[in-house]
């Protein structure tokens, strides 16, 4: 039996002839807390990953999971889109990188806020004290007798 072949074009022409280009062109799925990243270390999405993430979301409720043959599919829709189409994703885009800088900084300010004083250094060598025994003699031997009758006695 032999295989065909078709060519990622082929195939992301034929998938955008399934999509249905009201759910991407304005996009379906525009709530940007959602395209938000998690973690302090990504950078938010830009106006063509977001429409991608879009037609990902629409080419999976039609049933094609081929990510190759989705991003070609989302590249050519972006390439075809009109300014006005393309604004609504520049807007969403705009507004989850605010709030990506707002939460950058709210993560910021909490790890400032949870660290760790700084510990004082540690001493390399231990004091050596006298034996806590010689310390209270010496404390006593000191102490004026209260009976006024020097015999001598000692507290030890």
């Amino acid at each position: 039996m032999a295989e065909i072949k078709f060519s990622t074009d082929f195939l992301a022409t034929s998938l955008i002839e399934k999509l249905n280009r009201k759910n991407i062109f304005p996009p379906l799925f525009n709530d940007p807390e959602s395209f938000v990243p998690t973690g302090r270390s990504r950078k938010p999405s830009n106006s063509f990953l977001i429409c991608r993430r879009n037609v990902c979301k629409e080419a999976k409720r039609k049933g094609t999971y081929n990510m190759r043959v989705i991003s070609k599919a989302a590249a050519l829709l972006w390439n075809n889109a009109t300014f006005e189409e393309k604004k609504v994703y520049k807007t969403i885009a705009k507004r989850v990188n605010e709030i990506h800088e707002i939460r950058k900084l709210t993560f910021n300010f909490k790890v400032k806020l949870t660290a760790q004083p700084p510990r004082a250094p540690s001493i390399s060598h231990q004091l050596h004290l006298p034996p806590i025994s010689s310390i209270l003699s010496s404390m006593f031997e000191t102490l004026p007798n209260s009976d006024q009758s020097n015999t001598g006695t000692q507290f030890i």
